[in-house]
């Protein structure tokens, strides 16, 4: 029997070089919002100081940029987890979303009151951030709002730039061969090597580029078999491969004879003729 397979291969979303793009431009996207959040942090700091024009000009940039830095620095990896979430649904990935916004403002809390400590002592001041539920209360709002922002962000630009996912990509299986039994070997032949087959009694014989190969089948059955590849049936004793045939040549009584193009001769019968309709005659 023939053997010969397909097979679907298996290709991730945003893969090769429609993916390489969209994380070249989602990189870009995260750059300038992390550019605007300072700029927005810059703009705070100058409206601070407008409103209390007596203190020091470093306190309320520090304020301000501690946190731009935060929500800078999270920006990409927030991004890569939104999506992981996204692929839960709508309901369980809205959910997801929400819880994981408490550690991300907890951590932005804690990043504000040790980097500000810090900065200020640098500077030869104290800071000391406020515990209080109110406070707390406060600070988390915003930072929900910012958070769910941002996430949104991500979710626009994977909507624009993000490819869809494709299909998979079909992967060649093995060439097709007729496995013929010789002796105590097997033979791979491929549709090519295989000229013509003529039965033989209960075999079936065919005529190879490595000479006559005996294969025990019934002419029915190798003909159906070999039809994929390109083989047609022109007598009830003979098959041919029709890329071998050189010419075809009517005879009187509607049958006809098959030159092939290593010389061989053949009788087709009438009954077969259409199957070499290309073939004038």
């Amino acid at each position: 029997m023939g053997t010969g397979s397909g097979q679907v291969g298996t290709n991730g979303t945003g893969s090769g070089t429609g993916g390489r793009a969209a994380t070249r431009v989602q990189l870009q996207a995260a750059a300038v919002i992390a550019g605007l959040l300072f700029a927005k942090a810059l703009v705070d700091a100058q409206s601070i100081l407008d409103e209390r024009p007596g203190q020091p000009a470093w306190q309320p940039h520090v304020l301000e940029f501690t946190s731009a830095a935060f929500f800078a620095a999270i920006l990409w990896p927030l991004w890569q987890g939104s999506r992981r979430l996204r692929r839960l649904g709508w309901p369980a990935s809205f959910a997801a979303h929400l819880a994981l916004c408490v550690p991300l403002v907890l951590a932005h809390v804690l990043w504000l009151a040790a980097t500000r400590a810090l900065l200020f002592a640098a500077a030869g001041s104290r800071y000391r951030f406020d515990w209080s539920w109110a406070q707390l209360v406060y600070e988390g709002r915003k930072d929900m709002l910012t958070l769910l922002a941002l996430v949104g962000l991500g979710w626009l630009l994977d909507r624009l730039f993000v490819p869809p996912p494709s299909e998979p990509a079909p992967v060649p299986g093995p060439a097709w061969r007729l496995a013929v039994k010789d002796g105590g070997r097997t033979l791979y032949l491929a549709a090519d090597e295989i000229s013509h087959a003529s039965s033989a009694g209960n075999y079936v014989e065919l005529a190879t580029r490595h000479g006559t190969v005996l294969h025990r089948v019934t002419m029915a059955a190798l003909a159906e078999e070999l039809a994929p590849q390109g083989f047609a049936r022109i007598h009830r004793a003979h098959l041919v491969r029709v890329a071998a045939v050189a010419s075809v040549a009517s005879e009187g009584s509607g049958d006809f004879a098959v030159m092939l193009a290593d010389g061989t001769r053949l009788p087709g019968s009438r009954r077969y003729r259409t199957a070499l309709a290309q073939f004038p005659g």
